[in-house]
């Protein structure tokens, strides 16, 4: 068996998202598989201390992992981010998600993300509530993306006339601001499903995690984005931005029906 762990890069440096941990690690363990395709591996995600999420390790907030192990063999894992990469997958080109890579990062996800019994509780409790085959779901990341990742923001009226080409009884939403929160429960009332009270910043440039937050806080945004994405992976049709958040949730289903307007 390989054992690699997944280390903070870049940490107090370049603010990160959560799902820029998350979304890569897949990317990674994509790679790693193609390097050695006929072996077992183990991963620890390394994840403590990460600017705008406090001093616990995010990846345990809602996965669980073998700590005992990564500090009992220390020796035995090696960087994940340094193999040789031959991956093809890029998260934010969509040209890569072949329909082979995609089985490859659904079965990635299954074996190598399982949720906490905490997880667990709150997808059971909620999902049973939602009607998958009648929910469309959108989520774009509207914060900081053009300013830090230079990738244009739609506006939010092209956005509803995408979404209202689809037949649907309610939307799921995942946003990052209060603004697109706000005009969505104008727009759509109660056929709207969202947990965005959780997840969006209050600070109209700034994404959650680049605003200061307690440790209760810290814990249920990260609840509420994981439980998002794999929400999102689950809707009858996803209309999404350019995201990590957005990447996770098409990788998580590689059945998924979905539209990236960029």
């Amino acid at each position: 068996m390989l054992k690699f762990f997944k280390p903070a890069r870049d940490n107090g440096i370049h603010l990160r998202g959560y799902f820029s941990y998350i979304t890569e690690a897949v990317v990674h363990i994509h790679n790693v598989l193609l390097n050695y395709p006929d072996e077992k591996l183990k991963i620890y995600y390394d994840l403590y201390n990460i600017v705008g999420y406090g001093k616990q390790n995010i990846y345990d907030t809602c996965f669980v992992q073998d700590r005992e192990d990564f500090v009992k063999n220390i020796n035995e894992y090696s960087n994940i981010e340094l193999v040789n990469y031959m991956s093809p997958l890029n998260a934010y080109e969509s040209e890569t998600f072949t329909e082979e890579n995609l089985k490859m990062c659904e079965s990635i996800i299954k074996e190598n993300f399982i949720l906490n019994d905490e997880m667990k509780q709150l997808m059971s409790s909620r999902h049973s509530q939602i009607d998958f085959t009648k929910t469309i779901g959108f989520h774009r990341r509207a914060t900081d993306m053009s300013s830090v990742h230079y990738v244009p923001t739609i506006d939010l009226s092209d956005i509803f006339n995408t979404l209202e080409e689809e037949e649907f009884e309610n939307v799921f939403l995942m946003s990052d601001n209060l603004r697109d929160l706000n005009e969505f429960k104008k727009r759509y009332g109660n056929k709207l499903i969202t947990f965005d009270e959780f997840t969006s910043s209050k600070v109209e440039e700034n994404p959650f995690f680049k605003v200061e937050n307690n440790e209760e806080l810290i814990k249920q945004h990260i609840q509420e984005i994981v439980f998002g994405a794999y929400t999102l992976g689950m809707t009858k049709k996803l209309i999404c931005t350019k995201s990590n958040l957005s990447t996770f949730s098409i990788f998580s289903n590689s059945k998924l029906n979905y539209k990236r307007l960029n």
